[in-house]
């Protein structure tokens, strides 16, 4: 499963609103977070991103390699799979610590699972 660091977020944060920056963009946008970062210190953090296959690069901009959704969607399927066999089920078991769902969960349970259904 691919997991970012804290400032890896803050800076895909930043890359996901964005149609690329370079790596001196990122550093001014951190410094006018309050965030000293010297161009090295975003560098490497970018490096990893490129290994993780969440960044792209193209010329001097980096880019997100996808959206954040997507990217959320993606570790959500790696946690369903990993911890609970693929099964929503079992996660859905293990969400409500095993105990009785109330109405309105259940209702809104259905609702999503009705409207996936209809796509």
């Amino acid at each position: 499963m691919i997991t970012l660091s804290p400032t890896e977020k803050e800076i895909m944060e930043v890359l996901w609103k964005s149609e690329g920056m370079t790596n001196n963009d990122i550093v001014l946008c951190f410094r006018e977070k309050g965030k000293d970062w010297k161009r090295q210190t975003t560098s490497t953090f970018l490096t990893r991103l490129l290994q993780k296959g969440v960044v792209v690069k193209e010329g001097h901009k980096y880019r997100a390699g996808c959206t954040k959704k997507e990217f959320e969607q993606r570790q959500t399927r790696e946690i369903l799979d990993s911890m609970y066999g693929g099964s929503l089920s079992n996660f859905i078991v293990a969400l409500t610590g095993g105990g009785k769902m109330t109405k309105e969960e259940a209702e809104e349970l259905e609702d999503l699972l009705r409207s996936e259904k209809e796509k």
